[in-house]
């Protein structure tokens, strides 16, 4: 890796701006002044991975699922190889920009085209293709890097000073809390093993681990006062004392009850849930009154022709972040995987929101970008905004190709 991170060489710095001020009618001066804000862009972003160890397995997921756009790129960076298919490109930088700066694109490009002076095409364009080359070049050059999460770390943690480097002094600020990076370009070293939010998932397991500890605990405390009790049996007890000491038989029945809530919780958990499987894939749990139920049934089923509308009520925005208040990863998780294993099922995601139909279509965008970041085609989801409701509501709507003929 070169001293300073960098997409492109200088030579292809060159051809980038050409191609990008041709396609955009703008200076090609001004296209190569943006070029470092946009590495700073993404390589602010790829640092924020750091502390996000599902939006890194997102990346890897991608990068697994995805070829690089070789040819399109080679014809990008040069002036003899024909004119490269941006819309394959743009595809694949939306896909990175989706995992690497969701719900970031439009405050980083209203930063860049105010301070830096340059038209929003040139600058909504450019990031795009800007990850797109960042895609490449870690398929291409730095695969290594996505072995795992640690490795990821720090083979870019030696980056950390090439963010100031490349970010122009009067955007690092603004940049720098927009990308939210003060926990990473600070001086403190990095741990990888750090722990994260949980999934919903993990919380569950945590639950119960904390309720085996509680059982294990009071078993531990009434041995404890069965054997000091036993000791001192022949010495006089003051009755004043004795008001303060536990029976054994009530920590028993404390023992068992606590046990009982252990087995009632886990009962109780596993009642809620129901166990699907796609072809050739693992088992996995939903809850039952989860939309992937019927989902599920939809795609597996090759009878079924007709389109199917899911309200879906386990996902809500907050009214502060305009983000999902709700991420409820395995949604997203096993709506990619069905509709992976099922290539001729597309889904629409439709919005509504009391806001307006802007904030509706936002909000569809944050969830098209979620689906995209679990290894989903961008080129496979439509969003679109419901229409003739001032309500917040969510509806994904697959079809069946076939069933368009």
């Amino acid at each position: 890796m070169s001293q300073v991170f960098a997409l492109i060489t200088p030579e292809e710095k060159t051809f980038f701006a050409k191609r990008l001020a041709d396609l955009c009618t703008e200076k090609q001066e001004k296209v190569l002044d943006l070029i470092p804000a946009f590495e700073a862009v993404v390589l602010g972003s790829a640092l924020k991975l750091f502390r996000n160890r599902i939006r890194f397995n997102a990346l890897y997921n991608f990068m697994l699922a995805k070829s690089a756009p070789q040819e399109e790129v080679a014809k990008l960076l040069s002036s003899g190889k024909g004119m490269p298919d941006y819309e394959s490109l743009y595809r694949f930088g939306e896909g990175m920009m989706g995992i690497l700066l969701p719900d970031k694109k439009s405050a980083i490009a209203t930063l860049l085209g105010g301070q830096l002076g340059a038209k929003s095409s040139t600058i909504i364009k450019g990031l795009t293709l800007s990850y797109a080359l960042y895609g490449f070049r870690l398929k291409e050059f730095d695969y290594d890097s996505l072995r795992d999460f640690k490795s990821f770390g720090e083979y870019y943690q030696p980056t950390k000073n090439d963010f100031y480097a490349l970010a122009p002094t009067k955007i690092q600020v603004a940049l720098i809390d927009i990308l939210v990076l003060k926990d990473v370009l600070k001086g403190d070293s990095i741990v990888y093993d750090e722990p994260f939010s949980p999934s919903d998932d993990s919380t569950k397991r945590n639950y119960s681990i904390f309720l085996i500890s509680l059982v294990a605990g009071a078993i531990f405390v009434a041995l404890i006062l069965f054997f000091v009790n036993r000791n001192s049996e022949e010495e006089p007890i003051d009755k004043e004392e004795t008001s303060e000491i536990i029976p054994i038989d009530s920590l028993a029945k404390l023992n068992d009850s606590l046990t009982k809530v252990a087995l009632d919780s886990s009962r109780a958990e596993n009642d809620s849930l129901t166990t699907l499987v796609w072809p050739e894939g693992k088992p996995f749990q939903v809850p039952k009154e989860s939309i992937i139920v019927a989902f599920h049934a939809y795609v597996s089923d090759s009878t079924v022709v007709t389109p199917l509308d899911l309200a879906c009520t386990e996902l809500e925005f907050s009214d502060k972040t305009e983000l999902l208040s709700t991420p409820k990863t395995y949604l997203f998780k096993q709506i990619a995987s069905g509709l992976n294993k099922f290539k001729e099922v597309d889904v629409q995601v439709q919005v509504s929101s009391e806001k307006g139909p802007a904030t509706a279509k936002e909000h569809a965008y944050v969830l098209k970008n979620r689906l995209v970041g679990e290894g989903l085609n961008p080129k496979r989801i439509t969003v679109a905004t419901l229409p003739n409701s001032s309500n917040n509501e969510i509806i994904f709507s697959f079809k069946k190709r076939s069933s368009l003929k």
